[in-house]
């Protein structure tokens, strides 16, 4: 890009495609929450198995993370994120074509291998090219892209699913991938460091476990997804026989809690240049804890289940960004990649067991789906636990300094 070229524009031109793609990755995987229960009757999973389709992506991504994680730091952003949108499209493809349980559970987990740890990378990459407040508006631009995916990719991919076929979304994903892999290629990057093998870097990504402050962090992390995505996958089955709700129904209630995602984005975007990330956190959790209690006791009408869904994801979104800067701020741009890549690892693997935790609570009597109290209630002891971690860390930052 132009070198005497507006900063603020130079900063937007290269978040763009970034955003895209990460909108897309999340999507992608939001998508299977309304579309689990159509996707299940015609591949022949049960009702009560279709959470697996939203739990599995995660499982394969946190294995993606741990087999690449070196190799952003090593080969570059760049490269490191064309190579996985290609393997992205191929999946997302996949899925389009997928006739049986065998075919798209397959393409699920390839999807989460290569489109899982594309959104680490795109954080990493942000991390390397910007710093103080930039780096925080752009890293709070490129999150907004999970409550945006929310407010229009799940319901917009629920509409076309109704009007088209389950398929169709997946494919329209996999046409905007290539056209957007091709603005990234024109991006500017910083070299990867091939200053120490492949085996010494792995012993650096391990070694991040030594630091007493990125553990707490990865514990919180911890704690803000496995109670949350017990709930999650178990959604589309949930509305559709407890409320009666069709899959556009489903995907508005979504868009819903993606606009109090949204408003909680920016929320914490105005908070962060103010220093609040700490404080974010814990009220974020705090307010998702209550909400999603309320809404599993199943205390809200119908017509309010959406407005539960945005105070929940208006908690979630308080604390995205302020974790994701916190962390950034932890390492040099060396370990930042793989920094990411072992959150993401820590991400997705609480998120794949608490689609795995969530089933032995669950069964449907009578037509209704039953459990989802009890899974309302680890979300809200889970979350309940993260203001006192979060305390430990202000204090240890106290003790260093």
């Amino acid at each position: 890009m132009p070198a005497n070229m507006n900063p603020h524009k130079v900063e937007r031109l290269f978040v763009l495609p970034l955003f895209i793609i990460a909108f897309l990755v999340q999507a992608d995987h939001l998508i299977m929450v309304p579309l689990s229960t159509e996707i299940g009757n015609e591949t022949g999973i049960s009702m009560t198995h279709t959470g697996l389709l939203i739990s599995i992506y995660p499982i394969a991504a946190a294995f993606s993370a741990f087999l690449f994680a070196p190799f952003s730091d090593r080969v570059g952003r760049k490269k490191m994120l064309i190579f996985l949108i290609i393997g992205f499209c191929l999946s997302s493809l996949g899925c389009s074509l997928a006739n049986s349980s065998e075919s798209i559970f397959l393409f699920r987990i390839l999807s989460g291998i290569f489109g899982g740890i594309i959104i680490p990378n795109s954080l990493a990459f942000v991390g390397d090219s910007f710093e103080g407040k930039q780096r925080i508006r752009a890293l709070t631009t490129l999150t907004l892209s999970f409550p945006i995916a929310s407010v229009l990719g799940v319901p917009l991919g629920a509409w076309i699913g109704d009007v088209f076929s389950w398929r169709a979304p997946f494919f329209f994903i996999t046409l905007v991938s290539v056209f957007c892999g091709l603005f990234i290629l024109k991006l500017q990057t910083i070299d990867g460091t091939k200053e120490k093998s492949i085996f010494q870097q792995y012993h650096e990504f391990f070694s991040l476990w030594r630091n007493q402050k990125i553990r707490s962090m990865f514990a919180i992390q911890f704690l803000m997804l496995i109670g949350l995505f017990g709930f999650v996958p178990q959604i589309s089955a949930w509305l559709t026989l407890n409320f009666n709700m069709s899959t556009t129904e489903i995907g508005l209630c979504y868009m819903q809690g993606g606009i109090g995602a949204i408003l909680g984005n920016i929320t914490a975007r105005h908070l962060l240049q103010k220093g609040h990330e700490t404080s974010l956190i814990s009220i974020g959790s705090l307010v998702m804890a209550v909400t999603l209690l309320l809404v599993t006791m199943e205390l809200l009408t119908p017509s309010l289940i959406g407005v539960g869904f945005a105070f929940s994801m208006y908690g979630g979104s308080l604390r995205v960004p302020a974790f994701q800067v916190m962390l950034s701020d932890l390492v040099s741009v060396k370990l930042r990649g793989r920094l990411l890549s072992m959150s993401m690892i820590v991400a997705n693997i609480s998120m794949g067991l608490g689609g795995l935790w969530s089933l032995p609570f669950l069964s449907i009597e009578s037509g209704r789906l039953i459990g989802m109290e009890h899974i309302g209630w680890v979300s809200f002891i889970t979350l309940c636990f993260i203001p006192i971690l979060v305390y430990r860390i202000k204090k240890l930052d106290t003790n260093t300094n």
